[in-house]
């Protein structure tokens, strides 16, 4: 994996831009010239939880491409995020060939709110410490958190704010 302090650097350039654990950065929508300046920083894939129908201003999949960068997709919204949801952004941040990630929505909120159950739950954080660095990040929506540490909890973590 590339240089922490690379990647770090990389990600403060970022909207909302931040890199709370190793090979994991957040952020809020980056702009299309950011894609080539991330892979050559030496992130690997971009976890996107924006819905298609959001607008971005550029065609970000092929953009991504165009970077040689892995694209994944997690369409997330307060009506439709459900547990297949963080299964599959757990899956994404904890898989090692993935990694480093540059995980993202408009403005990091949604980005807080799905961090929380991998930092509990695989990077063993304890939850104050994960709900910490999710508002750091960007988490403001009290719904996401409330989710979050709902799925939590239905995994086998701790699951209430102490």
């Amino acid at each position: 994996m590339a240089d922490d302090n690379t990647l770090r650097e990389a990600a403060s350039a970022l909207p909302y831009g931040d890199y709370p654990v190793a090979g994991v950065a957040t952020a809020g929508q980056p702009p299309s010239s950011a894609w080539r300046t991330l892979a050559e920083a030496g992130f690997r894939t971009v976890l996107d939880l924006r819905p298609s129908a959001e607008p971005r201003g550029y065609d970000e999949p092929a953009a991504v491409a165009a970077a040689g960068l892995e694209y994944v997709q997690v369409p997330v919204t307060p009506v439709t995020l459900g547990d297949a949801d963080f299964d599959r952004v757990r899956e994404v941040l904890r898989e090692s060939d993935t990694k480093p990630v540059v995980f993202h929505c408009a403005s990091a909120n949604r980005v807080g709110g799905l961090l929380i159950p991998y930092l509990v739950l695989d990077e063993k954080r304890p939850l104050n410490e994960a709900i910490e660095i999710a508002q750091r990040v960007g988490l403001r929506a009290p719904q996401y958190a409330s989710m979050a540490l709902d799925y939590v909890k239905r995994h086998g973590g701790e699951g209430r704010a102490p």
